[in-house]
């Protein structure tokens, strides 16, 4: 008998076991749970896919619109050799404010620096230094401050490679993710590294189409050859910059990725017609452009089958036929560097500076080697001999003007 109440007692334990607490407290049969449990739908963990109509941020400090009449104000205070000034972006020596820079400021009243190698020594020096710089400015009349900035791409072109700045690899490799986001947060978070050592302004995001990130003169620079998702990615970039408070310039118009000479040395020739680079390789520009791109900067590259004299930079077809005109930029043109190869192996630099002017390049950028004063007496030369316009010089600088208004880079008169 008490070998049968054990039993039967261990029989309703492990019938217990199997039930839960609520099946034994509503009589339902467990089967049924099971099955309705079932049923229940599962909650989805899947990323949403990311599109250019989220997600999007507006300015922290969204700048004022730019007056005309303070612009006009501002052109008129000035005299021709200081609007002749503004129309350069210079190399300074060492790193610290040097004689030279302070000349180049104040005699030759430039509009920017480029920060090279040759002026960085370590996080709180380059920030003293840009501090300088500007304080030098401010000395002029009228005080334009200086537009300060590096090639800060990230990967193999980055001036700053600061312990205390994070490292990106290159581009290519952002566009591996397929996710605009992670470009918006990288352009971010170089914008912010970078304004907070005094840069207003970086050469980047590359817009040119590249389908292998090998060394070639774009190669891993490039976020891909998928026309729409550059294009895209570009767009997130210049968001994430400008939340920094960083001009962004877009680069190489109408797109480097189409040869792989290195324009450094020598001038890389395309036989492309302008119908087939509209279709291409100009598409990721223009998707910036539509969608207000402050600054772009030109390839020095010739196109046989659009301009079979001058590469890009000095080209008036190019320039403003096809930049200005066909696609409607309005912001400021930078030109690659001058001192490159591609233009100084072939043309004298009185010809560069003429041709490029009247191209419609609004910023001669001078990243090493000459003498940027005297590459400034050469345009006054040539306006007083009537090969440049003064109406082309206030052009330029009135673009100049606005993107300074813009960002903070002027007292408003």
């Amino acid at each position: 008998m008490r070998s049968f109440l054990i039993g039967l007692l261990l029989a309703v334990f492990l019938i217990s076991c199997r039930t839960t607490p609520v099946q034994i407290l509503q009589g339902s049969k467990p089967e049924k749970n099971i099955k309705k449990s079932a049923e229940k739908p599962e909650l989805s963990i899947e990323k949403e896919s990311p599109s250019i109509l989220k997600g999007k941020i507006p300015l922290k400090q969204e700048p004022s619109p730019v007056s005309e009449d303070v612009v006009e104000k501002y052109l008129d205070s000035m005299t021709i050799k200081q609007k002749i000034g503004q129309r350069f972006m210079s190399w300074i020596p060492g790193t610290g404010l040097t004689e030279q820079a302070v000349k180049l400021i104040r005699k030759g009243y430039i509009g920017g620096v480029i920060l090279n190698s040759q002026n960085i020594k370590n996080r709180s020096q380059v920030k003293n230094l840009n501090g300088k710089l500007q304080k030098t400015a401010a000395l002029n009349k009228p005080p334009l401050k200086l537009l300060i900035g590096a090639d800060q791409e990230g990967g193999r072109v980055i001036r700053f490679k600061f312990k205390q700045f994070t490292r990106f690899p290159a581009a290519f490799y952002w566009g591996e993710h397929n996710d605009p986001y992670f470009i918006e947060a990288a352009a971010y978070i170089t914008g912010k590294e970078i304004s907070e050592i005094g840069c207003n302004i970086n050469f980047a995001p590359v817009l040119d189409l590249y389908g292998r990130p090998d060394n070639t003169v774009i190669g891993d620079r490039s976020m891909g050859d998928n026309v729409s998702r550059v294009g895209e990615y570009g767009l997130f970039y210049l968001k994430g910059a400008g939340e920094a408070g960083i001009i962004s310039v877009i680069k190489h118009f109408p797109g480097h990725g189409i040869t792989s000479v290195d324009s450094h040395e020598h001038l890389p020739v395309v036989n492309i017609t302008e119908s087939d680079l509209m279709k291409r390789d100009i598409l990721p520009f223009k998707t910036a452009i539509d969608n207000g791109a402050d600054a772009l900067m030109t390839a020095h590259i010739l196109y046989k089958n659009i301009d079979s004299e001058y590469p890009v930079t000095c080209s008036k077809k190019i320039i403003t036929g096809i930049l200005r005109d066909k696609l409607k930029f309005k912001g400021v043109v930078i030109s690659d560097a001058i001192d490159m190869g591609a233009l100084t192996e072939n043309f004298s630099m009185k010809e560069i500076l003429n041709k490029s002017i009247n191209a419609g390049v609004d910023i001669i950028l001078v990243n090493s080697k000459y003498d940027t004063l005297k590459l400034e007496s050469i345009v006054m030369d040539l306006y007083k001999q009537g090969e440049i316009s003064i109406k082309t010089i206030n052009e330029g600088v009135k673009r100049i003007i606005r993107l300074k208004l813009k960002y903070g880079l002027l007292p408003v008169k």
